[in-house]
């Protein structure tokens, strides 16, 4: 090409700056990219301490890279994760500071036909494995409790119901209130952050029954009480806990995990505390039972009273008196005669046994006359246990003579008496 010509054709195209031609590019997509909605994967989740949420969507040809500003944040009625597919809706721009695209997203819901109930199906079915629903973790509710906690939006209407129908229900009751977000993003944080917060304390400084809930809304507004984070800290709570989530015909993982469920928040104040009314008839009724029991009582003694005072005994006490102590010299006469008698046996039977004791003593034929052979230390017996040349000891009751064994003599059995060696 001539020079010329390149140098008209270079004139004819405008040169830009690097913000001029971001700013171009941001009018096109204005122009074309605004209010769109995009479908994706979320692949990376971050969310910074300011409140603002940075992620990224894909599909698995491409990404892009997407933020939410925080005043949009809190309309998210779910948490966001890794792996989940959303739809969001938002406007497509360049970040001229880096020149890069992205997606300022404004809302964001779950992606998918019936995605809300399909999520709920799959955390009840894992919950239910694991028994987070089951009746033998329940916990009883307390008769007349002192203390109500209440966790919910401190501003709503849910919560002024609990209080009216709390206050004239059991005007005795106490409230403490953990004014909670109760739907967005950081819902089911702050809800499930209550519940340990109360569970924490120390069981003197506990309410005793705490109500959890919300008034009603769509599906998506109620979901914070669908969210695991919430179930989990209902079910490791220590104090007994109503559930009270929107209407009748709404039912949440919450309403299967708490201790009861209740339709509404009215109905849950309703459960949580005795009717008033009912707790003084009950109070009347009892008194009126205790009274008559007591006058009953009362009656029972006076008739008492009444038959002693006619009675042979109270009317001449002396005679009765006389004839118990005549009754008691008697059996003391008794006693004497069979101690004395008791003891004369005791003095017979030792006499008898010292008797016995003397004849079996083995120096009463000593002291009679008769010497006892002894060799060594054993006593001789019989004769044949001898032989000639032994060394025996005559034993005598005033003393021993030492002799030597010179001969044996065979026993006469005719003569009177057996012959000694």
């Amino acid at each position: 090409m001539p020079q010329s010509s390149t140098a008209a054709s270079n004139a004819a195209t405008p040169c830009y700056t690097v913000g001029e031609l971001l700013r171009g590019l941001q009018a096109t997509l204005d122009a074309h990219h605004s209010n769109v909605r995009v479908q994706g994967e979320i692949t990376s989740w971050t969310r910074h301490r300011s409140g603002h949420c940075y992620y990224t969507l894909g599909d698995g040809d491409a990404q892009i890279d997407c933020v939410m500003w925080r005043h949009q944040v809190r309309y998210v009625f779910f948490t966001p994760k890794e792996g989940m597919e959303v739809e969001v809706k938002g406007d497509a721009s360049i970040y001229e500071r880096l020149g890069k695209l992205q997606l300022v997203t404004r809302s964001m819901k779950m992606a998918g036909e019936g995605a809300l109930q399909q999520a709920f199906d799959k955390l009840k079915q894992k919950l239910t494995a694991e028994g987070l629903f089951a009746d033998e973790h329940k916990q009883p509710l307390p008769a007349m409790p002192r203390v109500v906690g209440v966790i919910t939006a401190g501003d709503s209407a849910a919560f002024q119901d609990i209080v009216s129908t709390l206050e004239r229900r059991f005007p005795l009751v106490h409230v403490q209130l953990a004014s909670v977000t109760v739907q967005g993003m950081d819902a089911a944080r702050e809800i499930a952050g209550a519940l340990r917060m109360f569970g924490a304390r120390d069981p003197e400084d506990r309410p005793d029954v705490l109500i959890v809930g919300r008034g009603g809304g769509a599906q998506e507004d109620l979901w914070a009480f669908n969210e695991e984070a919430v179930a989990r800290a209902l079910f490791a709570c220590p104090i007994p806990t109503i559930s009270a989530v929107g209407h009748e015909t709404d039912v949440s993982i919450a309403d299967l995990v708490a201790d009861r469920r209740a339709a509404t928040p009215t109905m849950a104040a309703e459960i949580a505390v005795p009717d008033r009314v009912a707790v003084e008839q009950r109070v009347v009724a009892q008194a009126r039972a205790l009274r008559t029991a007591v006058q009953q009582r009362l009656q029972q003694a006076r008739d008492h009273v009444v038959a002693l005072t006619q009675s042979r005994a109270f009317a001449r006490p002396q005679q009765l008196i006389d004839a118990h102590r005549t009754q008691v010299k008697t059996l003391h006469g008794r006693l004497s005669r069979a101690t004395r008698h008791v003891h004369a046996q005791n003095a017979a039977a030792v006499t008898s046994l010292q008797r016995q004791l003397e004849l079996l003593d083995p120096e009463r034929p000593l002291r009679r006359g008769f010497a006892r052979v002894e060799k060594g230390e054993a006593a001789i017996m019989r004769a044949d246990a001898l032989q000639p040349g032994d060394r025996v000891t005559l034993r005598f009751a005033d003393g021993a003579v030492p002799a030597d064994v010179t001969a044996l003599e065979a026993m006469d059995p005719d003569a009177p008496g057996t012959k000694n060696a």
